[in-house]
């Protein structure tokens, strides 16, 4: 049923479960703010719910079908059950019920719009790409897995004609983007819950980039391997490579790094592009950098403000985030939860902290995933000096993987590898407490992984209350 504003607009009446995750908080936020009557239902609430309430969302904690109201569509997360007692009201009641990816995709559709995907880095080039189009005037519509610090939101609703958006390739939900640009980061085994292997994986990136509406391009990784195959296999849609080898249309030079923060030249051919230089950490970011100013560069964004963003680009929460300090030692918070992001990130503390010793508060996340990456995660983890392992975080896992790993085999592995000093903390309630007692003055200590850790950090640094 429409219905109709004070100001006279058709608006309608969007119910969301699971509103406090990442990806569903942001499209709720965008529906409220283009006017339509938005409700939501958690299983808990946080500052992304908190944000909502602050624009009139009415957010429910717990889910019951009566919460569904009298709504004219219902857009769930893809880690609600089936079995959700609002998701069978819904479709008993004939209500439409779609999938967060394909609601991202309805918005999508009326706009020029940009898919960022990749195995890491997706969230910081979103970041990236979306400040520089705005810093530009372009005033583009943003939809980012992270809460991006230059707009204090993980989404931003803008009247221009571009939208960015985070495109995740779990369950091959990234399929169903319409887009006229692409990027691609890179290309690595993971969420093998729902693909077959890595040949698997290739084969839907390459469907991603074969996707990309008539005249438009995609910018890719040209140092990647398999992003380079996908790319091969995608059809005959403009592919603008980047990386440090001479064959990418976008080359990386002069990278230079002082005290963990890094610049470097991006050259197109033989004319200098850009000079770029991160305020924020970590050699990755660099990749991440490049491939947000070659997008807008080809868009047609002026080479001075792409450096400009660039150089003044505020970060995200949960990317290594420096949360602040307590009895002498730097706290930060990441949303590592890949081998390849744990090396990444360690090697980017390390570069930051040259003398201090490192404590990692790691949190798996998922049972599959573990065991999938298992061996990779034994490697990563080796290379800190202090390691706490708490028990992994479930999201979408069936029974047959809880019951055949816990966060203990892994803390058991990397003690048989006597190379960090490795603790198994079951309850997270117990985090604090060893920190407290084990924790030396001067430890640079960060807590890792995508699911609900970073709320114990954010307590420890604060006294831990």
């Amino acid at each position: 049923m429409k219905r109709i504003s004070n100001d006279g607009f058709i608006m309608s009446k969007i119910h969301f479960i699971g509103v406090s995750g990442i990806g569903v908080s942001a499209v709720a936020r965008l529906a409220a703010l283009s006017g339509e009557a938005v409700t939501g239902s958690a299983d808990e609430k946080n500052e992304l719910t908190e944000e909502l309430a602050k624009l009139g969302v009415t957010v429910f904690l717990g889910h019951k079908g009566s919460q569904v109201g009298d709504a004219d569509l219902v857009v769930r997360s893809a880690a609600v059950r089936d079995d959700n007692a609002e998701v069978v009201a819904t479709r008993r009641r004939g209500i439409p019920l779609l999938y967060y990816a394909d609601y991202l995709a309805t918005l999508m559709a009326r706009k020029k719009s940009v898919a960022i995907a990749g195995t890491h880095g997706k969230t910081t080039t979103t970041a990236m790409a979306g400040t520089v189009l705005n810093r530009a005037g372009l005033r583009p519509t943003i939809v980012c897995g992270g809460v991006m610090r230059d707009f204090g939101s993980n989404a931003v609703s803008g009247d221009g004609d571009y939208l960015v958006a985070e495109a995740c390739e779990y369950n091959r939900s990234f399929l169903s983007f319409p887009k006229r640009y692409a990027v691609v980061g890179n290309i690595e085994a993971d969420h093998l819950d729902t693909y077959a292997d890595i040949d698997d994986i290739k084969g839907a990136f390459a469907q991603f980039l074969r996707r990309i509406e008539g005249g438009g391009f995609a910018v890719v990784n040209g140092d990647d391997e398999n992003v380079i195959d996908a790319a091969a296999k995608s059809g005959t849609c403009r592919t603008v490579t980047v990386g440090k080898a001479l064959h990418n249309s976008y080359r990386l030079a002069g990278i230079r790094e002082k005290e963990g923060l890094y610049e470097c030249v991006l050259f197109h051919g033989r004319s200098e592009a850009a000079h770029l230089t991160l305020p924020v950490p970590g050699e990755y970011n660099v990749r991440n950098a490049a491939l947000a100013a070659t997008l807008c560069l080809e868009i047609g964004v002026d080479r001075k403000t792409v450096e400009d963003a660039i150089a003044e680009f505020k970060g995200l929460e949960r990317r290594l985030e420096t949360l602040g300090m307590r009895r002498g030692n730097v706290i930060y918070s990441d949303y590592a939860h890949h081998p390849t992001e744990i090396r990444s990130v360690v090697d980017a503390l390390r570069r930051l902290h040259p003398k201090r010793r490192l404590m990692v508060v790691f949190q798996p996340h998922q049972y599959s995933r573990t065991a999938y990456l298992f061996d990779g995660f034994v490697e990563a983890l080796s290379a800190v000096d202090v390691l706490v392992i708490t028990e992994v975080y479930r999201q979408r896992d069936p029974e047959r993987f809880v019951r055949s790993i816990s966060g203990k085999d892994l803390h058991e592995a990397i003690v048989k590898k006597k190379t960090a000093e490795s603790h198994f903390i079951d309850r997270k309630e117990e985090v604090i407490p060893f920190l407290e007692e084990h924790g030396r003055e001067g430890d640079v200590v960060v807590f890792m992984g995508a699911g609900d850790i970073d709320a114990v950090a954010r307590r420890y640094v604060k006294g831990g209350d």
